[in-house]
């Protein structure tokens, strides 16, 4: 009936499915995942310790920590800072909306029993659409804020590019490998903290570069 399936979606808009960064609960529960095949566990990495008083040495093969690297510079805090701020703004707006639906349904509810079967059914499938677009609406909302995110982390990369092919001719590398992909190295030829300095120094929190609330480019 169209009240309970308007039901399902006060529900839905109450859970943290449309929490920043989740996936949003279909209407119908997904199909049983097949048994995972085992997999070989991945070798460990692990870094050198090099003397305190050791200097970045010249290599032609040096390390970057991708997360570490955004996570760590101006541009990401930024970035995490308006992740935290409109992913409560969005929670706060569910929860109200939420309740609101919760009262239109209580208050349908209780004219049931002196309506018309066919006027409440009416209003019923009303409620039902309504309820619906309102779920529709609050995960777009959500897929927009992620997808902000990931372009203004992959606009961090590609502005970060530059800078890194300088670091490399200074030290003489030929290429930069992800660290967690190396298998053992000295940190020596880690250039991630001196690349964030560089970075924040260069690039500054990088505000404004993707703006928010508009459409992302492809």
């Amino acid at each position: 009936m169209g009240l309970a399936r308007g039901l399902a979606v006060v529900a839905l808009l109450a859970l943290p499915g449309l929490a920043l960064g989740q996936a949003v609960p279909g209407d119908q529960p997904p199909a049983a995942a097949p048994p995972a095949t085992p997999e070989a566990p991945p070798l460990p990495s692990r870094t050198i310790q090099s003397p305190r008083d050791a200097k970045p040495v010249a290599a032609p093969i040096l390390t970057v920590d991708q997360d570490v690297l955004f996570a760590a510079s101006e541009w990401g805090k930024r970035t995490q800072r308006i992740l935290e701020e409109e992913g409560g703004k969005i929670e706060a707006e569910n929860e109200r909306l939420a309740a609101q639906l919760s009262d239109e349904e209580s208050a349908l509810t209780q004219q049931r029993g002196t309506l018309d079967p066919a006027e409440f059914r009416r209003l019923a499938e009303a409620f039902d659409t309504r309820a619906t677009e309102v779920r529709r609406q609050r995960a777009q909302v959500v897929q927009d804020l992620n997808a902000w995110a990931e372009a203004d982390r992959a606009a961090f990369y590609r502005a970060a590019l530059p800078l890194m092919g300088e670091m490399m001719q200074e030290r003489g590398a030929v290429a930069v490998l992800d660290r967690r992909t190396v298998f053992v190295s000295m940190d020596a030829i880690d250039m991630t903290q001196d690349l964030v300095s560089r970075l924040n120094a260069e690039l500054g929190d990088g505000a404004g570069t993707v703006p928010l609330n508009t459409p992302v480019p492809n």
